[in-house]
């Protein structure tokens, strides 16, 4: 998905090494203090390779907003600030004290760090084929019909909450679904793989999936009947959806024989974007504690940890066990 050149990095490196120094730093990723590869993935979300692709993709995106820097932050610093925070999802005051930074600083440089993927890697990494690429559609179509043998499938939709803390002007509480929580809802499509192929979301989480998709443009595209994929295909869905569009829904006919066998198979295919946003959510753990920071950038937080998720997931990257274990309030938020 990026291309990665060790010399040019090499070059970048070397400028950056000579900076304004606040006492002992936070560098694992420097040869002296390299953390092995499990403890790097602890700490990032993503292991050696992964990191320094990143940088260097942001690093050739945009150039200006890494070589200027009042503060002495190594690009290193200011890459790994964001996924440290997005992987753990801890306030700004802790990665500012990991980071020997204040809260302030860590803030910004997060901030600037999530805009700079959003226009770097969004539109080459959630991404479907366009409508007339065959090929492509036949090889998602494939994959999909791999799982449990249905036919057109090329993608799974379903919607997920995200909480946030209460914004000051939400005076209606718009944001106050019916779990008790202040949440903001996406609307999702992943591949047969787990990846994000569409996403629209940052809409007040007491809105209804039906209504999210209603909204949405592939939803409008698909009520108004624009190809947005070949005439043969199917996304997969719940019950939330209509089955007058081209989206396959579960039987309506669950107690006879051959209703319950196709529910039995539906369900197996369609768990794929359940199973993606347990992992997004397990991987970066931000998206399940609620953001001190206004809707919009909550919104840009939670594509920005789709777009790692696809990356690391295309690049096989490692998962580790423990990030599966949520407690009591992450459970109630997930």
């Amino acid at each position: 998905a990026w291309s990665f050149h060790l010399t040019s990095y090499a070059d970048c490196r070397h400028q950056q090494r000579c900076s304004i120094r606040r006492g002992r730093r936070f560098n694992p990723w420097i040869k002296e203090n390299l953390y092995n590869e499990n403890r790097f993935i602890g700490l990032f979300r993503m292991g050696h390779q992964d990191f320094f692709l990143l940088i260097h993709v942001l690093l050739n995106y945009i150039p200006n907003t890494f070589q200027q820097d009042v503060r002495g932050l190594t690009i290193e610093e200011k890459v790994g600030i964001t996924p440290y925070r997005l992987g753990h999802g801890t306030s700004y005051d802790t990665v500012g004290h990991v980071f020997n930074v204040g809260k302030s600083t860590a803030y910004q440089v997060s901030k600037s760090v999530v805009q700079s993927i959003l226009e770097a890697l969004h539109d080459s990494t959630i991404i479907f084929p366009a409508a007339d690429d065959v090929e492509k559609w036949a090889e998602i179509k494939e994959s999909f019909r791999l799982r449990q043998g249905l036919r057109n499938i090329i993608g799974a939709i379903d919607g997920t909450l995200i909480p946030i803390i209460p914004p000051a002007n939400d005076q209606w509480n718009a944001s106050f679904n019916r779990k008790g929580w202040h949440l903001i809802v996406f609307q999702c499509i992943v591949d047969a793989h787990g990846n994000f192929c569409n996403v629209y979301g940052g809409l007040p989480g007491s809105i209804h999936d039906s209504r999210v998709f209603r909204k949405s443009q592939i939803g409008q595209d698909l009520i108004n009947g624009v190809a947005r994929f070949p005439a043969d295909c199917l996304l997969i869905s719940d019950s939330g959806y209509s089955s007058r569009l081209p989206i396959l829904v579960p039987s309506s006919n669950p107690h006879k024989e051959e209703g319950a066998h196709f529910n039995n198979i539906h369900s197996s295919t369609r768990i794929v974007v359940e199973q993606a946003f347990g992992h997004l959510k397990n991987h970066f753990r931000c998206l399940l504690t609620p953001q001190a920071i206004v809707p919009l950038n909550a919104v840009k937080v939670t594509i920005v940890c789709m777009i790692l998720h696809n990356v690391l997931n295309r690049h096989k990257a490692d998962f580790l066990d423990n990030w599966n274990q949520r407690n009591t309030q992450e459970e109630r938020l997930g």
